[in-house]
């Protein structure tokens, strides 16, 4: 999957309103997962509910192990170990980030991202703004292509610190993946593409003519991020 489409879907079913899509998932769950589980879920819910962090993230995971045909057995134990990356998160960013901050930092650290790389994201740095979800889901893309996690932090970090607009961020990884291909080092890819930002070029990847490669509806193409249930463990 190209893009972390269930974190995408899980922000936007948070943005619908706090109370509708808690009461609509909740209730999907309900009907869907076998009593036990959902009980489980519901649970973890409740706490999560209790430490600032929304639900609605516990149930569409358990409904999409579902759809997996994950075994009962199995499945509560991985949103359990779900629950604490959110818990994680939350500590990481604190109470400045919300919901969708948290979703992303859980997807972030189910694919390798240290904790202390998400506080070290959270900690502003003079006028930058806080930490964006699109920041923290590129941050794990670039790591996940092979940039260090210092140097994709920095890349990160001088994105958010010039205000790049997301369509740009998610170019980024695509960028320094052509760039790797064509033989440069994890590390020289990221430093051009963060001097490539200090430029004003923003992320997206140059074709031979100088322009930015784009998708039909103008975006630039996103790089390898990806967001699935098996990330979990279990």
């Amino acid at each position: 999957m190209r893009y972390p489409t269930l974190v995408v879907l899980a922000l936007m079913a948070i943005g619908v309103g706090p109370l509708t899509a808690q009461e609509n998932v909740r209730e999907r769950a309900r009907e869907s997962l076998p009593s036990q589980v959902f009980q489980g879920v519901d649970a973890l819910a409740t706490e999560m509910v209790e430490a600032g962090i929304p639900p609605e993230p516990l149930f569409n995971k358990a409904l999409e192990g579902l759809a997996k045909r994950v075994p009962s057995d199995r499945l509560l134990p991985a949103i359990t170990r779900y629950a604490g990356q959110l818990r994680l998160a939350r500590d990481a960013f604190g109470d400045v980030g919300g919901g969708p901050l948290y979703v992303a930092g859980a997807d972030a650290l189910q694919r390798g991202i240290d904790v202390e790389v998400l506080r070290s994201l959270g900690r502003r740095e003079g006028d930058s703004p806080e930490p964006s979800p699109m920041a923290v889901l590129v941050l794990a893309d670039l790591v996940e292509a092979g940039i260090p996690a210092d140097r994709a932090l920095g890349v990160v970090r001088e994105a958010l610190r010039l205000r790049t607009g997301e369509q740009q961020m998610l170019g980024m990884t695509a960028r320094v993946r052509q760039m790797m291909r064509q033989g440069q080092s994890p590390q020289e890819a990221a430093d051009q593409v963060r001097r490539s930002l200090q430029r004003g070029r923003g992320g997206g990847i140059p074709d031979q003519r100088g322009r930015r490669h784009q998708r039909r509806d103008g975006a630039p193409l996103p790089g390898g991020a990806h967001y699935s249930f098996s990330h979990l463990p279990g």
